[in-house]
């Protein structure tokens, strides 16, 4: 059952070296962070900002599916498989994704097919990851002497 309203979440980040870092939020796995090697990453295997964000897009859009369709009897999810693809761009207002692209191939019992691209279609409204690139952010910041 889901907890009442509003939820909060946190997240660390903890500087390593170079433009290496360590994300952990709670008993979660921590997750190696740097810089893409379109800004040259130091280690390609980290995770970066840029492909966080779409990573929480393409599975904010699955999980916002499958709580959608828990409420259709019969549908019942039997294949998910998707990717995703961003743009980031320099313009006049600085760099900006200008585009985020999600492809699912979903699997379904037959007759709910149709049923299913309108929840896929339904997704995208209600995800809350699609909804937040429309948030501002705020930043608090304190600088101390080392």
């Amino acid at each position: 059952m889901p907890h009442p309203f509003p939820h909060r979440y946190q997240v660390s980040l903890s500087w390593k070296e170079a433009d290496l870092s360590e994300i952990a939020s709670g008993a979660r796995p921590p997750i190696g962070g740097g810089s893409p090697p379109e800004f040259d990453g130091s280690d390609p295997s980290r995770w970066s900002p840029e492909h966080l964000l779409l990573a929480a897009l393409t599975q904010c859009l699955m999980l916002t599916f499958l709580a959608l369709a828990k409420r259709k009897p019969g549908l019942e999810l039997k294949g998910w498989d998707a990717s995703g693809e961003s743009v980031l761009e320099k313009t006049k207002e600085g760099l900006v994704f200008t585009s985020f692209k999600v492809s699912v191939r979903a699997k379904v019992p037959t007759g709910f097919e149709d049923e299913a691209k309108r929840l896929i279609e339904s997704s995208k409204r209600y995800c809350i990851v699609a909804n937040a690139l429309k948030t501002p952010s705020t930043l608090e910041a304190e600088v101390s002497a080392a």
